[in-house]
């Protein structure tokens, strides 16, 4: 395995590499991620229940009503 006897990069690849990354970061523009929501756990629940209230209870495996 050679790789596992990897020494250093040598100066001309380390130039290269770093002009590789200057020209990406000058190019690229990630978005910003939003802010995290500060909503508790129990809105979030409510949220997501009243969502499913939203949508008919489907029965794709047969069970009896009882169960749904």
């Amino acid at each position: 395995m050679e790789w596992l006897e990897f020494g250093r990069w040598s100066p001309e690849v380390k130039q290269l590499l770093a002009h590789q990354a200057a020209r990406l970061s000058a190019t690229a523009r990630l978005p910003v991620p939003p802010a995290p929501s500060r909503e508790n756990a129990s809105a979030r629940a409510r949220k997501l229940e009243a969502l499913l209230r939203q949508t008919p209870a489907s029965n794709p495996w047969g069970h009896p009503a009882a169960e749904c």
